[in-house]
């Protein structure tokens, strides 16, 4: 093994480490939740393993460096200190020629070992070998705190991604950053190690270049046990380079789905700035990254500026400390329309489009030379139809040349036009089309990708051996989406099959004769032997050897139910052998649980086949929070069965990846047994009626259904053709149904709706039936709003839309009564009276607020009708209630807040008395929420009342009781609970829930003392809080006592005036001393 050490780099340096995101510190619970050996370690190490496609190179003895190197730093990681912190990051392990092919696989601190092993053996090597960007991020993840860190770099190659790691080393040597980075080049050649030998020379680093076995295995010990440099305090860290998936530059005005490189939490804020500028103010290019729980949304979507120009992408925490900053140039949009030519007067006319699509932008149609604010009656939205880029309009009625003008949401800009004739022939010689400008602003945004492909690999496959030995027709087809799409069949027939194969997985198939086929699905790659025996696939033998590999779990509807088969899984099994242990990871698609949780993964938590019934069980998590269980028999070549969870189950059928399943009407037999006599299967063809003296128009079968967020409510369904001249309702529901399933013209376009006035529901598209397609449409909410400073008179759906006004829009509706202050980029529907099918009118408006946040349109509903409490919370005004929907965006509960502490609802007719406030000016109201789950643990979280209106966070400390006995949390049960309350205006919420371990109903509360920090997070030092607090409300808890200042208790009390004195009852620290616990709500 050769052996290099270098004692050169940081001697003498004063140490400087870079940060890659430090995530603010939110309050009390999350320090006491952090480890301590992250926080407090004065060293830490990061290992970057070499994912790239060359690691199936083979070494002497026929093994591949990959299969070494999974054992050798699986012993590593159980062998060393683990008291030490340590990171992991990979490359090469996604993607083909992708140079930003890059992945934390675990965050710097104090990991499970074995759990690291499992990540690192589920890689498979099949891209590039990007050492520079790897050694960056590995040098900004290294925790502020640490005084040295060694960066342990474990690669079989050189840099492939044309960057330089010795600059890089250099310059970390330069800053004085006390970093070592360890080159552990496993089967480098001699002159390959003196190429990476600059990158230990210069951070003082050991370069190691093990050929074998257990060399690898030496090298990882003795890097390990190298002593920490000790170096003098840090200075400042600088920012460090950040990693966004977007390309070097972005359009202007164009509105991008953007991820990060790491884990963002909510809070912060995110967007585009002035190249080498600081933290801009809030706009749709600039804002809070949003998300529910710890974690923030990722991908978050940001609006490129519109001026074109030199900007950085840029991501800020809550106390303006910059986590990250990428250059990105804004380039001039490619905008514009298709040709039109001429149109007839007052005829409609459809027309497409390409431009940036966003929220109250508006296409026209004016005279040539009118002001932007001038156009005819006949006009449209372009973000509703921003999916197709298609919308129709109907021309003047007057005859002469006119402009169809994409204009700003204010109206006080056209950005961009196109002439067209109405009743006169024009002729437009503008060569400009939508395509064009597509293909322009591809190579204006987008950089050229690397190219480092694997290495072509020769396969053989084998008809069993119990079958004739005759020859075959062979063919392969691809079945990876990164791969070639050219499938492999060589001509002539053989009894083997052989060829050179791109690495990934295969369907193989050998026909001879009507009779057998053989076919299987094989995963081809470098470093194995790729010798296959495929299995035989015929009606009288039907065989899968075993469970090992893809499979795809379909929902089975009920033949009440008039739906096709949709897929609810992948899963991907591993099982050596037809008896051994089943393993493997399952896959969420969107029909199973949603848009949240599609793409979803995990392991199954048990997997059994047992007298051949199949058996598993896993967990997906919100919002299927129960356990989920296959239970299956086998069925042809596959598994038929149920998918339950609690009492809720669907019948599914389990077939292997890479074959056509069997058709609906089969499988719905097997799992639901013969059709009923009376049954029509509307989800197949049917001829449609053709008009007299018109060829008759297939029909194929449409569904329709409801968007997840609206939950189970049904609507009122209708369409219309929209590419016919005669236009005429398709169809039209009388039912409420969340699913609807109809014939409509193959090839025809339908404007389709979704109504539900009593849950003030409306939903609108327009779809193209696919005369080959499957046709099952998602149809979205409707929004017709425009943000503009307040408007009405935005047609019949819309009655006030709110922009560019921080402060929000005053506005009133006299004929419903209601006026409030609307908050910025929110709109209000046009209110209505609900009526009964007798004609009984409500005495209360109902009416809807909305605002579309990441591609979601998010709702605050006023008077709602057949409101269940499941589906989210309300909060009276006056004899009004105010709603919303559960699992929308979090800055709902503020927006509900501003909305209801400005809405006034004057009555009609007779007056009404005004209903008092909570705490009556007098004090603050605190207000218990509680969910059982499982009937052994609460979920517990906290609202304010705050009648001073004035910015603060409360600090509550909690101390539990249930049946005489001390109750703690479940994850942290030896931590002190301490509850951070942040409040706004006149309402505040708990950051997060506890989860305690008792029923709701069995538990007792002491809450306090509690303390104030004043001002937006981060705020001052605790202090006493603006106003006394009372509690109002303990829920369904059995009772909560507020430990004052003073020493004296307060029960929850149901009026503001009912408290009275009791027990001061002592919180348990465990072993944290009350001078320490004050120590960390002061830090």
């Amino acid at each position: 093994m050769n052996f290099h050490y270098s004692i050169g780099g940081t001697s003498g340096m004063r140490g400087r480490l870079k940060t890659f995101g430090r995530a603010a510190l939110v309050g009390a619970v999350a320090t006491l939740a952090t480890p301590l050996v992250a926080q407090e370690a004065d060293n830490a190490s990061i290992l970057i393993y070499d994912a790239s496609g060359s690691m199936w190179g083979q070494l002497d003895g026929g093994i591949s460096k990959v299969e070494i190197a999974r054992e050798v730093i699986g012993d590593f990681f159980i062998s060393r200190d683990n008291s030490i912190p340590l990171g992991v990051i990979a490359y090469g392990h996604n993607r083909r020629g992708d140079c930003s092919d890059i992945e934390v696989i675990a965050d710097v601190g104090v990991n499970d070992p074995a759990g690291l092993s499992s990540r690192l053996n589920r890689l498979n090597p099949r891209g590039m070998t990007p050492i520079t960007d790897s050694l960056s991020l590995a040098a900004s993840m290294i925790p502020p705190t640490a005084e040295s860190a060694d960066i342990i770099l474990v690669t079989d190659g050189l840099e492939t991604c044309e960057a330089d790691p010795c600059a890089l080393a250099a310059q970390l040597a330069n800053e004085g950053i006390a970093i070592r980075a360890h080159v552990v080049g496993f089967g480098l050649t001699r002159e390959e190690g003196e190429v990476m030998s600059c990158v230990a020379d210069a951070t003082g680093g050991l370069l190691l270049t093990p050929q074998t076995g257990q060399e690898l295995a030496d090298a990882l010990r003795q890097v390990a046990q190298v002593e920490p440099v000790p170096v003098p305090e840090p200075e400042p860290a600088p920012v460090a380079e950040a990693f966004f998936d977007i390309g070097p530059s972005a359009e202007a005005g164009y509105t991008y789905s953007i991820t990060y490189r790491g884990d963002p939490r909510p809070e912060y804020y995110a967007g585009f700035t002035l190249r080498g500028e600081g933290r801009p103010s809030t706009s749709p290019s600039f804002g809070v990254i949003g998300g529910a729980g710890a974690l923030g949304n990722n991908p978050f979507s940001k609006t490129a500026p519109t001026e074109p120009g030199a900007y950085d992408l840029v991501m800020f925490a809550n106390d303006s400390t910059i986590i990250a900053r990428q250059p990105i140039d804004v380039v001039p949009p490619s905008n514009g329309f298709d040709a039109i030519g001429s149109v007839e007067p007052d005829t409609r006319f459809e027309f497409t489009w390409r431009g940036p699509n966003q929220l109250g932008e508006r296409i026209v149609i004016a005279r040539s030379g009118a002001a932007p604010n001038d156009y005819f009656e006949s006009w449209g939205y372009p973000y509703t139809n921003r999916q197709a880029q298609r919308m129709g309009l109907r021309a003047p009625a007057e005859p002469g040349i006119y402009e169809l003008r994409y204009i700003s949401a204010n109206g006080s800009e056209i950005f961009f036009f196109r002439q067209f004739g109405v009743g006169v022939p024009f002729e437009d010689t503008d060569g400009t089309n939508t395509a064009g400008l597509a293909a322009q602003a591809a190579a204006a945004t987008q950089a050229a990708p690397g190219q480092d492909d694997l290495p072509m690999v020769p396969a053989t496959f084998r008809l069993p051996p119990d079958y004739p030995q005759e020859p075959h027709e062979w063919s392969a087809i691809p079945l990876d989406p990164d791969m070639s799409p050219e499938a492999w069949a060589p001509s002539g027939k053989t009894v083997i099959g052989q060829g050179v194969f791109e690495p990934g997985r295969y369907e193989v198939t050998a026909n001879w004769g009507p009779k057998d086929t053989f076919k299987g699905v094989v995963e081809i790659l470098p470093g194995q032997a790729n010798d296959f025996v495929i299995p035989v696939m015929s009606e009288e033998d039907p065989f899968v050897p075993t469970l090992d590999g893809p499979w795809q779990v379909l929902g089975v509807p009920p033949y009440q139910v008039q739906a096709g088969a949709d897929q609810l899984l992948t899963l991907a099994l591993e099982q050596a052998y037809p008896d051994a242990p089943i393993g493997g990871t399952w896959t969420a698609a969107e029909m199973l649980a949603g848009p949240k949780a599609a793409g979803r993964e995990g392991s199954f938590t048990t997997a059994n086949l047992d007298g051949g019934a199949l058996r598993m069980t896993f967990t997906v998590g919100e919002p299927i929070p129960e356990p989920m269980t296959l239970y299956l028999t086998p069925y042809e070549i596959g598994y038929a069965g149920t998918l339950s969870s609690g009492a809720m189950g669907i019948s599914v059928v389990m077939w292997p990846g890479g074959y056509t399943p069997p058709s609906l009407a089969e499988m719905r037999e097997a799992v639901h047994g013969p059709a009923p006599a009376d049954f029509v299967d509307m989800t197949s063809s049917v001829p449609a009626a053709s008009q007299p003296g018109e060829p008759a128009a297939a029909n194929v079968p449409v569904r329709l259904r409801t968007p997840f967020e609206i939950g189970d409510v049904g609507v009122q369904w209708s369409a219309i053709r929209m590419d016919v001249q005669e236009m005429d309702v398709s169809f039209a529901s009388n039912d409420l149904e969340t699913s609807f399933v109809t014939s409509l013209a193959a090839g025809g376009t339908y404007a389709v709706e979704g109504v539900n006035e009593g849950a003030g529901i409306y939903l609108a598209d327009t779809i193209t039936i696919d005369p080959n397609g499957r046709n099952d449409f998602e149809i979205p909410l409707a929004q017709d709003g425009d943000p503009g400073s307040a408007q009405s008179g935005l047609g019949e759906d819309v009655a006030f839309v709110c922009i560019n006004t921080p402060a929000g829009c005053p506005v009133s509706h006299a004929a419903s009564g209601i006026s409030l202050t609307l908050p910025n980029d929110w709109a209000m529907g046009e209110p209505y009276f609900y009526e009964t099918a007798g004609g009984a009118r409500s005495d209360l408006p109902t009416a809807s607020f909305f605002w579309e946040s990441f591609g979601t349109i998010n709702t605050i509903e006023l008077n709602p009708h057949q409101w269940l409490d499941s589906n989210g919370r309300c909060a009276p005004v006056g004899a009004s209630q105010l709603c919303y929907m559960r699992g929308q965006d979090m800055m709902l509960d503020v927006v509900f807040e501003m909305i209801r502490d400005t809405l006034v609802i004057t009555p009609q007719g007779a007056e009404a008395a005004a209903a008092p406030s909570a705490g009556n000016g007098e004090f603050i109201g605190l207000s218990a929420r509680a969910t059982t789950q499982f009937d052994s643990a609460c979920f517990i979280g906290f609202e304010l009342d705050n009648p001073s209106r004035e910015t603060f966070t409360a600090y509550a400390p909690v101390s539990a009781q249930s049946d005489g006995r001390q109750v703690g949390e479940v994850i942290s049960s030896e931590e002190p609970l301490v509850m951070e309350i942040v409040t706004t205006g006149n309402y505040g919420a708990s950051i997060g829930q506890a989860m305690l371990r008792a029923a709701c109903e069995r538990l007792s509360l002491d809450v306090g003392p509690v303390q104030c920090r004043m001002g937006a997070p981060p705020a001052g030092p605790l202090v006493a809080c603006p106003m006394p607090i009372q509690v109002l409300d303990r829920n369904i808890l059995q009772d909560i006592r507020l430990v004052s200042e003073a020493g004296t208790v307060m029960r929850a009390q149901r009026s503001a005036d009912a408290a009275r004195s009791g027990a001061v009852y002592p919180i348990d620290l465990g072993t944290t001393t009350p001078e320490a616990f004050q120590q960390l709500l002061d830090n």
